[in-house]
């Protein structure tokens, strides 16, 4: 070998050797991060970088407002673990606190970073987690990025405040709130301005997310903050204004029950903050802790979330989200929304493992149906007429119990999913490309969500299927720690790709399609004839799915914003 082929080899060496010990380096606006190089499912290398912070630490005189940029670090930052989670509840460990309130952080996954002369400019599809607005992170323990880093697309993920650290609120300007929305905000601007620098096109970026993060899609969707910062939008589970988003319930109760079991003034606005900005984290999360156990039958107990805060200096939602969506006010992106076919299996699940839950919905008494198994005790004028009239329709004369609990799932699902994403999309596919999905796939490759969550938890004896629950579309779409083990090429494997290639095609294209399975020409989404995409292993197109369910939960007497009666025109002046 001549001189200068060896001299070349050993630098090479010396180069791959480096590379392994400090990983694959990239420079950000607030500094150098220095990652890992991980192999996706099919083994294809892909370069990870984790909590890289986005924000400054949110503590003292920052809780409860706006996060303010990070102001970045000097030397290389070891990005190959990720920061702390938001502070709240374990979702496996049932009373134990974990987090930190230092937490926004940032991950960042590519299969490709610029070379001299070269930029991959691919598209970012930034995934917002969901949790109720309690609990959940970006981590990728639950979401890991192996299936979508078999496509060339830049994944990222990110925390953002919860609880009352995101979304406490006196409903005025001393605590408007949705500090945790302004977060993702933040984490969109930081996209904006460093994705270039993993590979990633600053102009083509699409957020997605499930449950509390579908409704945040639809939130940025709607805010004038995020306006610019994606280019599309995938909504699962979860619309803007569904009873956990911002539903237009009154909020600051919650806050004055909060800073009463601190002991905080309550006199005023501003004595309750300035009193609950001095009082330790996890001091105030354990208040909530006692807040949550005040109605032990309550399946979903957020007592913080989104709400329209006009009365701020700089507010996220200054709209109403129904009036903003009938309108055409707002960002006018394609738009993929859909759920699950039996989302409320996943709370049946949940009141069958408390002895309390089932003496509710085995009885009629109507008050407690409408505050605990419905929630609609502060949403109707005559709640307990409102939840018998709910029962009679799902149960008729029979009771509830064991032998009909389909029926309590579907009454759940559409209670907390199905009326309130079919209205959102009624009313965006107006002014907008909407596609609609229901995810109903039993088949062959089904990865069965509630199963693996019973054997996790130790609880599989209660576990009953019920069909397609709530964050079952997760597998498909993220490999997580604990889930089952995937074989290349199997059935399960089959319908992964067809998830994740649906997704991030749409991302891509503005248009869902797929090479893994045959499916027809999805059709865009229209109120008058609600055309949807089933997905499973056939898929086929479906029209007005769940239309007589929605249409009984349309006459009801329910002051919510996704609710058309409330909104007559007697009323638009008053919003």
């Amino acid at each position: 070998m001549g001189r200068l082929p060896l001299l070349l080899a050993m630098l090479s060496a010396a180069f791959c050797a480096t590379m392994a010990a400090t990983g694959p380096k990239v420079s950000t606006q607030s500094g150098d991060v220095s990652g890992a190089k991980l192999k996706s499912f099919v083994g294809n290398s892909y370069f990870s970088f984790k909590g890289i912070p986005f924000a400054e630490p949110p503590l003292g005189p920052m809780r409860f407002r706006a996060p303010q940029p990070h102001q970045g670090w000097t030397g290389v930052r070891d990005a190959k673990k990720h920061g702390s989670k938001c502070l709240q509840y374990s979702m496996l460990s049932a009373g134990a606190l974990e987090g930190d309130e230092n937490c926004l952080f940032v991950n960042v996954y590519t299969p490709s970073l610029p070379a001299e002369g070269e930029h991959p400019e691919l598209p970012v599809m930034v995934w917002i987690h969901g949790g109720g607005f309690v609990t959940g992170s970006g981590d990728a323990d639950f979401y890991g990025p192996d299936y979508f880093m078999d496509e060339q697309v830049v994944l990222v993920t990110f925390n953002y405040r919860l609880g009352p650290f995101g979304f406490l609120t006196t409903a005025d300007a001393n605590a408007p709130g949705n500090y945790g929305l302004h977060d993702q905000v933040l984490a969109l601007e930081w996209v904006q301005a460093n994705i270039e620098a993993f590979g990633g096109n600053r102009d083509d970026v699409t957020i997605f997310g499930e449950s509390a993060g579908g409704a945040s899609v639809g939130l940025q969707v709607l805010s004038p903050r995020s306006r610019g910062l994606f280019a599309k939008a995938i909504s699962q589970s979860g619309a803007s204004f569904c009873n956990f988003g911002a539903s237009g319930e009154p909020q600051g109760k919650a806050a004055d029950q909060l800073a009463t079991l601190l002991k905080c003034s309550t006199a005023s606005s501003r004595e309750l903050v300035g009193c609950m900005r001095q009082r330790p984290a996890k001091e105030i999360l354990r208040s909530l802790g006692e807040m949550m156990k005040e109605d032990p039958v309550v399946q979903l107990p957020i007592h913080f979330k989104p709400r329209v805060d006009r009365e701020s200096q700089m507010p996220f939602l200054p709209r109403d989200p129904y009036i903003s969506l009938r309108d055409g006010q707002f960002n006018l992106v394609p738009w993929m929304t859909g759920l699950n076919r039996d989302e409320g299996a996943f709370l049946v699940g949940q009141m069958r493992s408390k002895p309390e839950s089932v003496a509710v919905y085995s009885g009629r008494d109507w008050g407690r149906w409408a505050s605990s198994i419905l929630q609609v005790a502060d949403v109707t004028t005559a709640p307990a007429a409102v939840a018998e009239k709910i029962y009679r329709q799902y149960f008729g004369d029979a009771g509830c119990g064991e032998e009909n609990l389909q029926s309590l799932s579907d009454m759940l699902s559409d209670r907390w999913f199905t009326a309130c994403i079919t209205s959102e999309a009624n009313l965006a596919a107006a002014h907008t490309p909407v596609y609609m999905y229901v995810l109903d796939h039993m088949g062959p490759g089904r990865q069965n969500f509630l199963r693996l969550m019973a054997l996790l938890m130790g609880k599989l004896e209660s576990y009953r299927d019920l069909g397609v629950p709530h964050a079952e579309d997760l597998l498909y779409l993220f490999k997580p720690v604990f889930g089952p083990p995937i074989a290349r090429d199997s059935d399960e494997h089959k319908m992964i790709r067809f998830m994740v290639s649906l997704w991030t095609n749409f991302a891509r294209r503005g248009y869902p399609s797929t090479d893994a399975v045959p499916m027809p020409s999805w059709p865009i989404y229209t109120a008058s004839r609600q055309e949807h995409m089933r997905l499973n292993m056939a898929p086929s197109v479906g029209r007005a799915a769940f239309s007589e369910r929605v249409e009984f939960w349309n006459q009801l007497d329910i002051q919510e914003s996704w609710h058309l009666a409330l909104f007559d025109d007697n009323k638009r002046d008053e919003l």
